[in-house]
């Protein structure tokens, strides 16, 4: 019978108690990330992770998301594979929603075509999904 091992998972507020000295990853796309993230998260996207476990350090790895359901695969995928593995649950929204850090994509003043004051397109649809989650 394989190994049966788990992972666990916390809130946005414990891994905030132990940030910035965790490893995080955030398993969203490339997109994503570089719209919004938490300052000093490392970006390998959910379909990347099985290929890339060579770029992971040998340590405890906390796995971030947008809600939390990818990052729980990911952990799934590592804890299969003997890493320690810890899900931060609700992903990068709850860690918005509790006022912790993240870094937002540098917008130029006046894009073309854009009027002065508008939120550029990728970030109000981030930042709609984010304030009307349930």
């Amino acid at each position: 019978m394989p190994d049966q091992r788990t992972f666990r998972s916390i809130t946005a507020d414990e891994l905030a108690a132990v940030w910035p000295r965790a490893t995080l990853v955030d398993v969203r796309s490339r997109e994503e990330h570089a719209t919004a993230h938490v300052p000093g998260s490392l970006n390998i996207p959910l379909d990347e992770l099985a290929s890339r476990l060579s770029d992971l350090p040998n340590s405890t790895i906390h796995l971030m998301c947008g809600s939390g359901k990818r990052s729980s695969q990911a952990a799934r995928i590592l804890t299969d594979r003997g890493y320690t593995a810890v899900n931060v649950a609700g992903g990068i929204t709850e860690w918005y929603r509790a006022s912790h850090p993240v870094t937002y994509q540098q917008v130029p003043e006046e894009p073309p075509g854009q009027r002065p004051g508008s939120i550029p397109g990728r970030l109000r649809t981030f930042l709609t999904r984010l304030f009307h989650r349930t």
